[in-house]
């Protein structure tokens, strides 16, 4: 009978939430509303006001762009809280 592999009794959600958390990462690139500010170079805006709704409408993408990547790091740092966490369980069920 082999003896199983230690795990810590919170790792296992850690991981679950960092998979959540990337997946989110990826839904927030894959909508529509990121490829609004695509076709905004391409036009001659001759207002004041529709050049600065352009200029915010690439801010606002750019924030979530940014929101995207926060979220997989933070899954990131998840995922090494929770492998530390089977470590130290490890360790302690050796020891």
């Amino acid at each position: 009978m082999s003896a199983q592999p230690a795990h810590h009794p919170y790792a296992s959600a850690l991981r679950q939430r960092a998979a959540h958390l990337r997946d989110l990462a990826a839904l927030i690139e894959r909508t529509s509303v990121m490829a609004l500010g695509d076709g905004a170079d391409t036009t001659a805006w001759s207002t004041t006001r529709a050049q600065l709704c352009e200029v915010m409408l690439a801010r606002n993408v750019q924030q979530l762009y940014q929101a995207a990547e926060d979220l997989r790091y933070t899954a990131y740092r998840f995922r090494q809280r929770a492998d530390e966490m089977d470590m130290s369980t490890r360790i302690s069920v050796v020891a």
